[in-house]
């Protein structure tokens, strides 16, 4: 294969990938000028801003609060999409299984705006959550559901639902049904099947909804804004709020941190990921 024919896709890619990158890069290097002071005669550059976020404790309990939420919703809605997964492929009625897909992935064609404002007045104390439980036989509730951690984590569980399910739907559609069927014959039971032979195969497309849930939750600004009412602090919201007081070097520390963090756990799952890849493969 000639040299022509190797550089061809890069050729191609060049024009999307500059569109894509140039950009990203342009944004990283304006944070990161603004993100230093220079000293008089603009001498520099200053770290004083960096020293003074990442000295002070209150920094460090809002990206431990980002940070606790994410992991929190990242789990949570692994937990409800595998297994919504498994069901939307169980169906095989043509017209449930579009039913099916339409009734997860419709709320995308909705802002998220909406969707979190739906969700405070369903949570609040008279709401149709807490109406339920008071009118159960159990005479629950009522609860607090709203303004606090446990009713942004609900709303962006429901909000990054759809993106966790896609791939994870997509790892199991390539795994060979023969798998389950050999699982079977050799008397394996069903959740023996899920366990020892679906799960572990259909493992890279829930670290793939793993990375796309986690960046989209550390990063989440109007769910937390909304549910939390000013007392669910993350680093989205300390961006926004020193933005608006013309703080714009410790917006641009803060920002530049949330995307560290978010890169970071993107590489620690691909790099779980390509372990996992390099065990089935030795």
């Amino acid at each position: 294969m000639s040299a022509s024919t190797n550089t061809k896709p890069l050729l191609l890619l060049a024009p999307s990938a500059l569109v894509v990158m140039a950009p990203f890069v342009a944004s990283l290097v304006i944070l990161a000028a603004y993100s230093v002071d220079y000293g008089p005669n603009g001498v520099g550059p200053d770290l004083t801003i960096w020293r003074n976020f990442l000295s002070d404790g209150y920094s460090w309990s809002v990206i431990a609060t980002s940070l606790r939420l994410a992991a929190s919703v990242t789990l949570i809605t692994l937990l409800v999409a595998y297994p919504t997964a498994c069901a939307i492929l169980r169906i095989r009625n043509p017209l449930l299984s579009a039913i099916a897909y339409v009734i997860l992935f419709s709320p995308l064609l909705m802002s998220v705006v909406v969707r979190s404002y739906g969700w405070l007045l369903l949570l609040a104390d008279r709401g149709f959550v807490n109406s339920l439980l008071a009118a159960s036989p159990f005479g629950l509730g009522p609860y607090r559901l709203i303004y606090n951690e446990t009713g942004v984590v609900i709303a962006l569980v429901h909000i990054l639902l759809p993106f966790a399910v896609l791939p994870i739907i997509g790892a199991l559609l390539q795994i060979p049904p023969i798998y389950r069927e050999a699982a079977a014959d050799l008397g394996a039971g069903p959740a023996a099947i899920v366990w020892k032979v679906t799960f572990p195969l259909s493992l890279p497309g829930v670290i793939v909804a793993a990375e796309i849930v986690f960046a989209l939750a550390v990063s989440a600004f109007v769910t937390p804004s909304v549910l939390g009412g000013g007392r669910v602090l993350v680093l989205s919201r300390l961006v926004y709020e020193n933005i608006g007081n013309v703080q714009w070097g410790l917006a641009a520390v803060q920002a530049l941190i949330l995307l560290a963090i978010a890169v970071g756990a993107l590489l620690i799952l691909e790099r779980f990921n390509r372990s996992t890849f390099a065990k089935r493969a030795g």
